[in-house]
Order: structure tokens, then C-alpha cells, then sequence
């Protein structure tokens, strides 16, 4: 889990989460977050909506569930051919990696 929570977040007054002052880059592993059913076989689908790749996202805060786990409340993009939607989803803190941007070295 990030180390950074704290001064820089404060609570939404609407749901209650914990939410960053600014936003912090992550990858989202939508393979953890959306994992397969174990046995079933795989089947492509080219214009199926993409669950199974690790993409850029901005981790907007932190909520406790239920059961005590962390969760992110993110933005992350998923795709489905060339469509790209953007969703505001709680991932699971194991689906959630700190992203360093590469600048550009011209």
C-alpha cells in the first residue's frame, strides 16, 4: 500500500472517502482487479472490452471497506476496440502501483 496518507488527504463530504489533495499517477492492474474464473477457458473476443491489460490511472483516494481492506478510488481508461471510456471505480489497493511518467529524452 502507498505510504502517503495523511496531511494530504481530507475527507469528501458527500461519500466519506479519503481523498488526495492532488492526484497520484498509478498503474491499475485490471487483471487483479477483474480476475478470470480459474478453469474457465479463454476465448478471444476483438471487440470485447479489455479487463486483462495494466493501464495508466489517477488515484483520487482511499476508502476502508467493510472487511477492513484498502481500496482506491480511481479514474482509470478502459477500452473496447478503438473506444477508450474513462471510469471512476474503487480497485482493490493489489490492482494499485505507483507510476513514474519517462520524459521524453530529445
Amino acid at each position: 500500500m502507498f505510504e502517503e496518507r495523511g496531511p494530504a488527504q481530507r475527507r469528501n463530504d458527500r461519500s466519506g472517502a479519503l481523498q488526495r489533495t492532488e492526484v497520484r499517477r498509478v498503474w491499475v492492474d485490471l487483471a487483479v482487479a477483474y480476475p478470470r474464473p480459474a478453469g474457465r477457458p479463454s476465448r478471444a473476443v476483438p471487440d470485447g472490452v479489455d479487463l486483462q491489460s495494466r493501464v495508466p490511472g489517477e488515484l483520487l483516494g482511499w476508502r476502508r471497506t467493510t472487511t477492513g481492506e484498502w481500496v482506491g478510488w480511481v479514474c482509470v481508461p478502459i477500452s473496447q476496440g478503438e473506444e477508450i471510456r474513462y471510469v471512476y471505480q474503487y480497485v482493490a489497493a493489489a490492482a494499485l502501483s505507483p507510476r513514474e511518467d519517462v520524459r521524453d529524452r530529445r
